[in-house]
C-alpha cells in the first residue's frame, strides 16, 4: 500500500495553510509567479489575480460561533415544525426532536475529540482520510460541497418567497437577484468583517428564538383576544396520533405511531444539521486548537435547547389537526402535496399568533424569518467555498490548483466562492414555484441537503471508531487515558458507546428515509398522486446514491484500500498549527463549573 498522504489529491492534508506571509516570502512569492508567467488565460489569472495560497487566520472565537450558530438556524424551525406535528401530533413531534437532537449529540462528540488531537484544517475530510480510506475523504469534501450548494438554493427561493408576503410589486424575480448578489458581494469581502457580521446574524437569531418562545408562553398563559384549545378530537391531551392522511389513521396503533416518529425524526434532522460548521473555520481561526474543540462541544447545544422548548410550546398552542398545517403525504385541494419551499402561512408561530388573535406580528415574523433564511443561505456559500478551497488545493489538476485553490492578494479565496455561487443561481427556479414542474425540482433541491450530511455524519462516525483503535495501537505515543491527553485534548466520556449510536442512526435514517413514499406507491393511498410519491422517493435517496457512486468511482479509479494501522504513525502531533496566544500565556486555565464554561462560549 502506498504510503499515507502520497495520493496528490490529498498530498498536504497534514499540513496547515499558513498564516502569515512575511516580506521576503511575499518577494519571493512575487519572483515565482513573474518567471512561471506563460501565456494563455492561465498565466494571466495566476500572475495577476490568484497570487496567494493561504488563507487569513482572523477569526476569533466569537467569529466562529457566529457563522455556526447562523449557519444552524436558518428556516427549518420556524417552518417544519407545522409539518412534523402534522404527521406525529405534539407529542410525536417532540419525540422526533429529542431523537434527532440525540444524534447531532452522537456525531458531535466525535468530532471534538478528533479536533482536539488533529485540528487541522478542513477537518471534516481530514478524518476519513487519515484514520479509514482516503476515497471516503474525498468524497465527503465533494459531497459536504454539494450538500451546502443545495442548500443556498433553497434557502434562496425561500427568502424570496417571504417577500411576497406584502403587497407590493418586488416580485420573485427582483428578490431573489437581490439576495443572490448581497450573499456574493458579503462573502467577497473579507473573512474579518464576514464574521464580525455572523456574529451579529447570532444575536439576532437568538433574539428571534427567544422571541418566539416567549410569545408562544404568553399565548398559552392567555395573552390575546382569542382562545387556544389544547383539547383535541382524535388524540385528546398529547398523545402520538400515529401516521395519519388528513384526520384519520392511515397507519393504526403502536406500528402507526412509530412510524410517525421515524418520519418526523427524518423531517426535524435538517433543521439540527449545521453545528459542524465551527470546524469548517479552521484555516482561518486564530486559535484553532483552543478555540475549535470547544466550539464542537458546546455551539450545537444552544440551538438544539431552543429547538426543544420551541416545539413544546407549539405543540400546547396549535391543533395537530388545524388544515392550515402542511401535511406532506396528503394532497390539499387537488393540488400537489409537494409545495418545494414552506412560506410563513405555513408556520406554526404565525398560526398560533394568528389564533390568538394578534393582528400586526405576522407580518414582523415574515421579515424576521426572510432575514434569518438570507443568513443562513450566506453561511451555506461560506461553507461551501471553503471546502471546494480545500479540495481545490489538493487537485492533481494545474489549472484547478491555480485558479480555484489560490485566492486573491486580500487571502480571499474568491475563484472557490464564484464557483460555490454558480449553483445558487438555480434559485432562479423559485420564480415559477407555484408551476408543479418548477416545484418538483425545488423539492429535490430541498431533500439533497438531509441525504448527504446523514452520510458525512456516518463517515466521520466511522472515522471516530477508527480513531480509537488507533489510539490503542500506538498506545506507546498517544495514552487516551494519560493525564496528559486529559490536560492537553478533550476525551469524550461513554465512547465509543457515542460513535457506535451515531453511525447506527445516521445509517438507518438514511436507509428508511424514502419509506413513506414507497408506502404512498404500494398503498395507493387516496388523494396521494403516484408522481408525487416518485419524485419525493428520487428527493430521499439521490443524495446517498450519489455519495455511493463517487466513493465507488474514486476507489476504482485510485485504487484504494482501508487505511493500514501503520500509516498513522505521524498524525498524532500536528505541526504547524498556529496557536500563538496559549504559548504566550500558557495554558488555558478551565472553567470548574462547565455550565459557566458553556455560558464563556455563547458570547
Amino acid at each position: 500500500m502506498a504510503p499515507h498522504g502520497s495520493n496528490p489529491l490529498f498530498s498536504h492534508l497534514t499540513q496547515d495553510i499558513r498564516v502569515e506571509v512575511n516580506p521576503e516570502t511575499e518577494a519571493q512569492e512575487r519572483s515565482n509567479n513573474t518567471s512561471s508567467k506563460g501565456p494563455g488565460v492561465l498565466g494571466w489569472l495566476n500572475h495577476e489575480v490568484f497570487r496567494r495560497d493561504c488563507l487569513d487566520r482572523k477569526l476569533e472565537r466569537h467569529h466562529i460561533t457566529g457563522i455556526a450558530f447562523s449557519g444552524a438556524v436558518g428556516i427549518g424551525i420556524f417552518t417544519i415544525p407545522g409539518e412534523i406535528m402534522a404527521l406525529g401530533g405534539p407529542v410525536g413531534a417532540l419525540l422526533a426532536f429529542i431523537f434527532a437532537a440525540l444524534v447531532i449529540f452522537c456525531v458531535m462528540r466525535c468530532l471534538a475529540e478528533m479536533v482536539s488531537v488533529r485540528p487541522v484544517t478542513a477537518p471534516l475530510i481530514d478524518f476519513p482520510h487519515t484514520f479509514v480510506d482516503e476515497a471516503l475523504g474525498f468524497t465527503v469534501g465533494i459531497m459536504y460541497w454539494l450538500a451546502n450548494c443545495m442548500s443556498m438554493v433553497t434557502l434562496t427561493i425561500a427568502a424570496a418567497m417571504f417577500t411576497q408576503y406584502w403587497p407590493s410589486s418586488f416580485g420573485m424575480t427582483s428578490a431573489t437577484f437581490v439576495l443572490l448578489l448581497a450573499m456574493f458581494f458579503m462573502n467577497a469581502c473579507g473573512v474579518q468583517l464576514y464574521g464580525r457580521m455572523e456574529w451579529v446574524f447570532k444575536w439576532f437569531k437568538i433574539a428571534l428564538l427567544l422571541g418566539c418562545i416567549l410569545l408562544m408562553i404568553l399565548i398559552r398563559a392567555g395573552v390575546g383576544p382569542g382562545k387556544v384549545d389544547g383539547n383535541y378530537a382524535i388524540s385528546p391531551g398529547f398523545k402520538p396520533t400515529g401516521f395519519l392522511a388528513g384526520d384519520q389513521p392511515a397507519i393504526g396503533g403502536t406500528g402507526g405511531r412509530i412510524l410517525a416518529v421515524w418520519t418526523c425524526t427524518t423531517m426535524a434532522m435538517f433543521q439540527f444539521m449545521g453545528g459542524e460548521m465551527a470546524l469548517v473555520t479552521s484555516g482561518e481561526a486564530k486559535r484553532p486548537m483552543h478555540d475549535l474543540p470547544i466550539a464542537a462541544r458546546y455551539m450545537y447545544l444552544l440551538p438544539i435547547s431552543f429547538y426543544l422548548v420551541a416545539i413544546l410550546f407549539l405543540g400546547l398552542n396549535v391543533n395537530y389537526l388545524d388544515p392550515r398545517l402542511y401535511h406532506s403525504h396528503i394532497a390539499n385541494l387537488g393540488e400537489s402535496r409537494l409545495v418545494g419551499v414552506q412560506t410563513a402561512a405555513l408556520s406554526p408561530f404565525v398560526i398560533a399568533i394568528e389564533n390568538a388573535g394578534i393582528k400586526a406580528l405576522p407580518g414582523f415574523l415574515d421579515a424576521c424569518f426572510l432575514f434569518s433564511a438570507w443568513t443562513a443561505a450566506n453561511s451555506a456559500l461560506y461553507v461551501s467555498s471553503r471546502t471546494l478551497f480545500t479540495l481545490a488545493q489538493r487537485s492533481a489538476f494545474p489549472l484547478i490548483r491555480k485558479t480555484i485553490g489560490r485566492t486573491n492578494n486580500g487571502h480571499t479565496p474568491l475563484a472557490a466562492i464564484i464557483v460555490s455561487f454558480i449553483p445558487g443561481t438555480l434559485a432562479f427556479l423559485g420564480i415559477r414555484v407555484r408551476e408543479r414542474a418548477f416545484r418538483e425540482p425545488i423539492h429535490v433541491f430541498g431533500r439533497l441537503y438531509t441525504g448527504p450530511v446523514l452520510c458525512i455524519y456516518a463517515a466521520e462516525c466511522l472515522a471516530f471508531l477508527r480513531f480509537l483503535a488507533a489510539i490503542k495501537f500506538y498506545k506507546r505515543t498517544i495514552d487516551r487515558d494519560s493525564p496528559f491527553y486529559r490536560l492537553r485534548h478533550y476525551r469524550a466520556h461513554w465512547q465509543p458507546l457515542w460513535a457506535i449510536l451515531g453511525f447506527t442512526l445516521c445509517t438507518l435514517l438514511m436507509l428508511f428515509s424514502g419509506w413513506s413514499a414507497i408506502y404512498d406507491l404500494c398503498a395507493k393511498s387516496a388523494g396521494v398522486d403516484w408522481r408525487d410519491s416518485v419524485v419525493d422517493l428520487v428527493a430521499s435517496y439521490l443524495g446517498p446514491i450519489i455519495f455511493a457512486l463517487v466513493l465507488i468511482t474514486y476507489k476504482i479509479v485510485r485504487k484504494t484500500t482501508l487505511r493500514d494501522m501503520n500509516d498513522m504513525r505521524d498524525v498524532w502531533f500536528v505541526k504547524d498549527v498556529p496557536d500563538e496566544d496559549d504559548e504566550k500565556n500558557g495554558p488555558k486555565i478551565k472553567h470548574k463549573n462547565r455550565f459557566w464554561e458553556f455560558l464563556s462560549w455563547v458570547r
